[in-house]
């Protein structure tokens, strides 16, 4: 009988510490610079007073929509997959039951919580609504709106960048090796950041989000990766380690 596996303190203690500094890095970069305005400033036409790829099919219809209905249907597959771990009593099911369950669960569960944010709290104004390019409300960063909120200026509701979500929930997959193959681990994670990166910078182009507003996502998205791997008991699996319900 294998012993049973202990708590990953240190594992979760690193992540938590790693997230502590990227958020004080996000709010003072921020906060520090004009950044948010320096890259959305591309794909803006002053002339016009529009950003020309908002309404552009590839970004509105192809991108925003069909793509984010392959995510969808990518996060549908994973529930399959998740509830047939439940017949399984060998291989590679069997042995990652309660990984697959994080994945599974971080697809309904991400987008969720981001949607109750935004809907509920998100400062932040989209940079189409922001009066440097064209709209009614002035640029804020999340850290003056925490420290310094205007009681004329409405909630934007652009923060967390929801539409992010539809794809940085996969984040999660990176956890399905860790920690027998770290690298692999490592990998994934890199991967479907930069994809998750990609993703919302999409929106860039449309005036939908500044670049802060998806980094923000991405970083709530992977906190609620690492709540769910410990809530689940994810880190009690391992290779040749079956879960016996």
């Amino acid at each position: 009988m294998k012993p049973s596996p202990r708590f990953p303190a240190r594992f979760y203690a690193l992540q938590t510490a790693c997230l502590a500094v990227a958020a004080i890095a996000l709010l003072w970069i921020f906060h520090a610079t004009r950044l948010d305005l320096a890259l959305a400033a591309p794909y803006y036409d002053a002339q016009t007073r529009v950003f020309p790829w908002r309404h552009d099919w590839v970004m509105t219809d192809f991108l925003h929509r069909y793509m984010k209905y392959v995510l969808i249907g990518a996060g549908l597959a994973t529930w399959a997959v998740a509830l047939a771990t439940l017949r399984a009593r060998d291989g590679f099911f069997a042995t990652h039951r309660r990984r697959w369950w994080c994945v599974a669960l971080a697809f309904v569960v991400v987008p969720t919580c981001i949607w109750v944010l935004q809907r509920f709290y998100g400062p932040m104004h989209c940079p189409w609504d922001v009066d440097a390019f064209g709209g009614h409300a002035p640029y804020q960063d999340l850290w003056t709106t925490i420290t310094s909120p205007r009681a004329d200026v409405a909630l934007g509701r652009c923060i967390p960048a929801a539409f992010v979500t539809s794809g940085s929930w996969a984040m999660a997959f990176a956890l399905l090796w860790w920690p027998e193959r770290k690298r692999a681990s490592v990998a994934w994670w890199l991967g479907l950041f930069a994809a998750s990166l990609a993703w919302g910078w999409i929106q860039q182009f449309r005036g939908a989000h500044f670049l802060s507003q998806t980094l923000w996502s991405l970083w709530i998205t992977w906190a609620i990766v690492l709540v769910l791997h410990a809530a689940t008991g994810a880190w009690r699996e391992g290779a040749g380690r079956s879960d016996p319900r």
